[in-house]
């Protein structure tokens, strides 16, 4: 019973910071399939490489035959066609047979190395595919915390909001306000009443589509200030994603693995010579002690050689199919690394972008501040209306929001430079910086 709640435990976890949530990558579904595609590549590789090592069999068999064997004997003048028996109806045969492959063209060599290659795939493709996972999370968890933030700001308009319409219910009870104004403001504060609704709904959504990822119900995250990651000259970001980068490295090993295919194709070409030993017993019993005519010990050693002469160019044709095979990867590596640096290239500078971004609405939010400040107050001197005031309150509302959100995409952004420089190197930034 202890086991099974340990098991069960970390689908009600609730994660409260990001390396937590990176920590829970593994119980993904997904991450799952792909570590049970791992094992089963390994499985194969163990099984190629049992492929180096001698066979043994044991067999038995067991007939009976409609007559009695015999042969005829006709040796005129002293005897003509005389029937003589040779074995007997029941005839039993048993054997352990010893076999090793002492040379096939290679073949097993290649085919223990091309399976090899696929475990070394799998194991990147696994890894790749929680570098991918944690882009997925990043991009929530930034999303998530800037909805808290864009929360935060409206309840703290929905205060002001709520304590002008107080006074300017005030103002209006005294019949120092026109009731269309009145209405306006109250107006302003359904409006933000609405969307923190909004966002609220948002933020369970968004709440639900990470749980889902890391197969563990999510309920809170952290709502500290996120701090972007360092962020690295262009030519480093590039020259470190295109040597660290895992799904590189198996597009690698696909290279690789074709080459052994073109070698495993390449074996046809060759004779095979295998060694076998049989340990061969015969007899009309079980006891497989003879049957009275030929001898009860059978065994034998011996060689055996074959070579394919000619098949329709089937083996040419299987070659050249290989090496079609290894230049398509070829190529698609090479494309491949083109788009890796163009993508460290865009999030450079899409980076840039939001920095210059988030300067203007730090500054914009500054002013807002200032401006909903000295409107509160020209407000509560009857200087302006309350409609401006709802306004200057909606307007500093919005330019947090618009802060939060621009804080959110840089994490989101610069988490993610790293993640496009592989997995390792994130790693190491991501739990130590």
């Amino acid at each position: 019973m202890r086991l099974f709640l340990l098991l069960l435990l970390p689908l009600y976890l609730s994660a409260q910071t990001y390396s937590e949530l990176l920590n829970l990558l593994e119980q993904s579904q997904s991450y799952k399939s792909a570590k049970e595609l791992e094992s089963a590549s390994e499985s194969l590789y163990q099984a190629a490489w049992g492929k180096n090592l001698p066979s043994l069999d044991a067999t038995l068999s067991a007939i009976e035959f409609n007559e009695v064997p015999s042969m005829t004997l006709n040796m005129p003048p002293l005897f003509s066609h005389v029937t003589a028996p040779v074995g007997t109806r029941k005839h039993l045969e048993g054997a352990l047979v010893l076999s090793y492959p002492l040379f096939t063209g290679f073949a097993i060599s290649s085919a223990i190395d091309k399976a090899k290659l696929e475990h070394e795939q799998a194991s990147l493709k696994l890894t790749n595919l929680k570098r991918n996972l944690a882009m997925h999370v990043t991009q929530l968890f930034s999303t998530i915390i800037a909805e808290g933030k864009v929360i935060d700001a409206l309840k703290s308009s929905e205060i002001a909001i709520n304590q002008a319409y107080k006074k300017a219910k005030g103002f209006y009870d005294n019949g120092l306000l026109a009731q269309s104004e009145l209405y306006a403001i109250e107006a302003k504060k359904y409006d933000i009443e609405a969307q923190i609704l909004q966002h609220e709904n948002q933020k369970k959504q968004l709440l639900n589509q990470l749980s889902l990822i890391v197969n563990t119900k999510i309920e809170t995250l952290s709502i500290d200030t996120l701090q972007a990651f360092e962020i690295p000259n262009a030519t480093d970001a590039k020259e470190i994603a295109l040597n660290e980068r895992e799904d590189l490295h198996a597009m690698v090993k696909a290279i690789d693995v074709a080459q052994s295919s073109v070698d495993l194709a390449k074996s046809k070409n060759y004779p095979t010579i295998a060694m076998v030993g049989v340990l061969k017993h015969q007899g009309n019993s079980t006891a497989l002690d003879g049957d009275g005519y030929t001898n009860a010990d059978k065994s034998y050693v011996g060689l055996s050689a074959s070579w394919n002469l000619f098949n329709g160019f089937s083996d040419a044709h299987a070659i050249d199919a290989a090496r079609a095979s290894k230049m398509s990867a070829f190529f698609n590596l090479e494309e491949y690394k083109q788009q890796v640096s163009l993508e460290v290239e865009n999030t450079q500078l899409e980076i840039k972008t939001l920095q210059a971004r988030l300067q203007s609405a730090q500054l914009e939010n500054k002013a807002s501040e200032s401006y909903t400040s000295l409107t509160q107050g020209r407000f509560d001197n009857q200087l302006i209306s309350a409609d401006e005031l709802s306004r200057a309150i909606a307007n500093l509302a919005s330019a947090r929001a618009k802060v939060a959100t621009l804080q959110s995409e840089l994490f989101n952004q610069s988490a993610r430079l790293w993640l496009e420089c592989g997995w390792s190197v994130f790693e190491k930034k991501a739990f130590h910086q």
